[in-house]
């Protein structure tokens, strides 16, 4: 039984994970991650009436699209810090960086989240909404949104590819082996592949070339790309890790 409780259950058993010791790095992070949840049960009013409280029921489709963002950032997080348990000074900055960008953009991504199950809830009938208040969001208003939360997306990815790079030229150190320097390569393609769909996202945004609500809908469109690309992605390093084991 030792044997079974001293393995990581569920994960990659040809990686060496190094990072077993949860370090004060892991435990500040985890608390920031515990405050971003926090923070989007607090921007909800406390219902006073039968009204209020069916209305903040509307609120459960948005904190959960949230909650459920912030928990693949986590699981991303532990994953890293699971693998390769760094502490360096490099590493801890990154790390500060994502803590940095999370909590700024918890609030967009709560206002972002809401604001789509709204018009797409009121669209399909799924939840009665007043459409006609949509228009007073201009189309500017509505780019700045597409632009923070492309940002935030952009900046997150980007930062996980860095720490994934670090711990790519701390591989000596951490005496990696060729299929864990693969998992290592390939972690920095995934999280650059998806940090690409928000800069696409982004710049389109900025060009504008409509000028008009449909440039924001093509750009909010685009996050659907993340579905073949990480497909595809995966079926091409699942082969070639297969036949790295192989051999």
């Amino acid at each position: 039984m030792r044997k079974v409780f001293e393995t990581v259950v569920g994960l990659n058993p040809n990686f060496s994970f190094r990072g077993k010791q949860q370090t004060r790095i892991e435990t500040f992070s985890d608390a920031v991650f515990a405050l971003a949840i926090t923070l989007l049960v607090l921007s909800s009013t406390i219902p006073e009436t039968f009204e209020d409280l069916w209305a903040s029921m509307r609120d459960v489709i948005p904190f959960a699209i949230c909650v459920a963002l912030i928990i693949v950032i986590w699981y991303q997080h532990y994953i890293f810090f699971l693998k390769y348990g760094l502490q360096d000074k490099v590493t801890i900055l990154l790390n500060t960086i994502l803590l940095f960008v999370l909590l700024v953009y918890v609030y967009p991504l709560k206002f972002l989240a809401r604001f789509l199950s709204e018009i797409y809830g009121g669209i399909f009938g799924i939840i009665e909404t007043d459409l006609s208040r949509f228009g007073e969001y201009s189309h500017q208003n509505l780019k700045l949104l597409m632009v923070n939360y492309g940002l935030g997306a952009f900046a997150i990815f980007l930062v996980f590819s860095l720490m994934y790079w670090r711990a790519y030229k701390m591989k000596s150190l951490l005496d990696l082996n060729s299929y864990e320097i693969f998992d290592t390569k390939s972690s920095i393609i995934a999280n650059l592949l998806m940090c690409s769909v928000p800069l696409l996202s982004l710049i389109i945004t900025l060009i504008d070339p409509w000028g008009n609500f449909r440039t924001t809908i093509l750009s909010g469109f685009l996050y659907f790309l993340y579905v073949p690309i990480m497909i595809v992605f995966g079926r091409i390093t699942s082969k070639k890790s297969r036949r790295l084991l192989q051999d």
